[in-house]
């Protein structure tokens, strides 16, 4: 009787894991050869990526951002590890019986080790996953209520398989732990017998929780939950538990900002992602790592103000693009990517802010995919916003967004003194102004106050006026990569004629992409932001700030998503401020939760034209910190908060103002 019980259970588990692996290795193939090969990979990384991803997968730090299901998700995945140790258990029996690993462990302290590690993990698995099903049933977060009915029901689906596991292992070892009393014979599971205690007042029944027959009718039902399980996991969206590891193994080791440079190859018929062939196979496999729980959606900004964008959705389109693409390998017999599962709206809402991708524990990244599909609508379709159209244009014609001569470049520097690299190369530092620093008449009054630091300073330092050019983060996040091509190409030359060993810049975005991605074109320099030399200047002693000329005593600090969470400078701009004098009022979302101000990824020059204006929900959460200066370091969120605080109509109570102008003011007053 148990050869041929044993052989059925062999032949079940070879079928069901046989099946398992099929499925996921279809998948595989499925993403490897859809996308397109990816430069992922370089010489001498193994050691650290292997790193990332076992810090990243167990220290789930991501998920304790939000602490209740944080410690949730954290005791399911925690529990699991060990539980894997009981099902290789039960397989075991199943194939081997009578024998079980109570013959090898024996009766000591390993096999109470065994049994109460398995007790405590299943017994904290059960109440995590009922925590988990009464809180999607009664009292779901907003992220919930948004999941598509597929999406929910397979959320119920697993939740209710991971139940009746844990559940079944309980019962199973509650009933093996009373048999076991009857021969005298001591199983430590006490939380198990505990759960299976209201059974106990049966002892004489033969069909009780004492006898062999019970505890094999649990056995055989946790045996159908667990190869219920794997037999389903493949198919549902829960399978981000195998392809979490790859996704962060392999997950770019740039900035979350980064973006890849392209290769113009003159035969190409197409540029950027307009099908789901153009992806490379991390991004595909992006889409399959996705458990569309949310937390992308819930802090991006476009999607809480009511735009087409949900980045979830977004990661799920890319899926439906894959499968379409895998099932249908002719294009003209499936639906378009663009216009046909994602819309235009979506793609142009996105403000690269970066806060999808720093909210996901899976490591995901959102805006890569996104950008590469502006460029293919840019540069293959030459369909964009009609504003956004005008600005390319002028960013072509004139070098710079506002349209203004080159020439003119400089004109705000007159009579301060401020020698150009043509006249005076060999200093410390070149002064990157930027378009903003040169031309917006508001952000001029920074490109000053910096310059009136940096002399106070006794730093060396030359700008390039009219030889400086946009620096090409304007027309790389609109997708047009040819433009910015041009532009980065151009500057860098620049560069290499003048031999920049140095370059300090205000703007976070022009120090975004000088430092992080003119490497990949060439040319490497040591970039810093302005409220990281000024607060070294301050530390060093050279230049002493005076609070007692400060108008206000409260701030609160605006943080640029390309400064902070894109390059993680929280704590400069804010030493900055309180040694000018003014005492730090934080808004609720700030730092790593900072909320953007709606003018990245190029939607500094479209209008918002759906749902609510991003810069008056930030300019409101500002004001309602009851600070009398607003300061920010970012050109782009002083105009953006500027214009909020005048919607709010408050426009004259408080004061908008960059960091570099609140240390200048500061200053001791010059001699003249």
């Amino acid at each position: 009787m148990n050869i041929a019980l044993n052989l059925f259970f062999l032949s079940l588990t070879i079928a069901v894991f046989t099946c398992f692996i099929f499925n996921i290795r279809k998948t595989w193939r499925k993403i490897r050869n859809t996308g397109q090969k990816a430069e992922i990979w370089k010489k001498g990384e193994f050691r650290q990526r292997l790193q990332l991803m076992l810090r990243e997968s167990f220290g789930q730090k991501r998920m304790l951002s939000n602490p209740v299901p944080g410690i949730m998700h954290i005791i399911i995945f925690s529990g699991f590890m060990v539980i894997c140790l009981g099902t290789l258990e039960t397989i075991f029996y199943g194939i081997f019986r009578p024998l079980s690993f109570d013959d090898f462990l024996g009766d000591g302290a390993l096999s109470s080790l065994f049994y109460r590690s398995q007790d405590l993990a299943n017994f904290m698995v059960f109440l995590a996953i009922s925590f988990a099903i009464l809180r999607r049933c009664f009292f779901p977060p907003e992220r919930f209520r948004s999941l598509n009915p597929a999406a929910r029901k397979d959320a119920f689906i697993v939740l209710g398989m991971i139940w009746l596991l844990v559940t079944t292992a309980l019962l199973t070892m509650g009933s093996k732990s009373l048999a076991a009393t009857a021969h005298n014979k001591v199983i430590a599971t006490p939380l198990a017998r505990w759960l299976i205690s209201p059974l106990e007042a049966f002892p004489g029944n033969p069909a009780g929780p004492g006898s062999e027959l019970f505890t094999e009718l649990f056995w055989w039902i946790h045996v159908g939950a667990l190869f219920a399980f794997t037999s389903f996991l493949p198919f549902s969206k829960h399978q981000h538990l195998i392809w979490v590891w790859p996704n962060i193994f392999y997950k770019s080791r740039k900035n979350s900002a980064y973006l890849s440079p392209m290769n113009f190859d003159e035969d190409a018929e197409s540029f950027g992602a307009g099908k789901a062939e153009d992806f490379t196979w991390k991004q595909l496999l992006d889409s399959m790592a996705c458990v569309e729980c949310g937390r992308c959606s819930s802090v991006c900004p476009a999607s809480v103000s009511g735009k087409a964008l949900d980045p979830r959705n977004m990661i799920h389109h890319l899926r439906d693009a894959m499968n379409e693409a895998y099932d249908q390998p002719d294009p003209t017999q499936r639906r378009d990517l663009i216009n046909g599962i994602v819309s235009q709206e979506e793609i142009w809402a996105c403000t690269t802010c970066g806060a999808c991708m720093d909210a996901c524990p899976l490591h995901i990244a959102h805006i890569p995919a996104i950008v590469d599909m502006r460029r293919y609508l840019t540069m293959t379709q030459g369909e964009m916003p009609q504003e956004l159209q005008g600005t390319l244009e002028k960013l072509e014609a004139s070098n710079n967004p506002w349209g203004f001569s080159n020439e003119s470049r400089a004109d705000w520097a007159q009579g301060l003194g401020v020698t150009s690299m043509s006249e005076k190369s060999d200093v410390e530092y070149l002064f990157w102004v930027g378009c903003a620093g040169s031309f917006d008449e508001r952000y001029k009054q920074v490109s000053r106050s910096i310059v009136r630091i940096l002399q106070e300073a006794g730093i060396s330092f030359s700008i390039l006026g009219r030889e400086e050019s946009c620096n090409g983060d304007t027309a790389r996040r609109a997708g047009n990569e040819y433009l910015a091509d041009m532009q980065i190409q151009a500057n860098i030359e620049t560069f290499k004629r003048y031999k920049v060993r140095k370059v300090v810049t205000g703007c976070p975005h022009c120090f975004n992409t000088i430092k992080n991605e003119y490497e990949d074109f060439g040319y490497k320099t040591e970039v810093i932001h302005h409220s990281e030399l000024i607060g070294q200047l301050l530390r060093e002693g050279r230049i002493q700030a005076r609070p007692e000329q400060q108008q206000a005593t409260a701030a609160t600090y605006h943080d640029s998503c390309y400064l902070g969470r894109h390059n993680q400078i929280f704590d400069e701009p804010r030493h900055l401020l309180k040694e000018s004098g003014l005492s730090l009022r934080e808004m609720p979302a700030n730092r790593e939760k900072g909320f953007c101000c709606g003018a990245g990824g190029a939607r500094m020059w479209m209008e918002e034209n759906e749902g609510s204006r991003i810069n008056v929900r930030r300019a409101r959460e500002a004001l309602e910190t009851g600070a009398e200066t607003i300061a920010t370091a970012c050109p782009f969120c002083l105009t953006m908060l500027a214009d909020g605080v005048k919607s709010c109509n408050k426009g004259d109570d408080v004061r908008i103002m960059d960091i570099a102008e609140v240390v200048a003011e500061s200053l001791p007053e010059r001699v003249p």
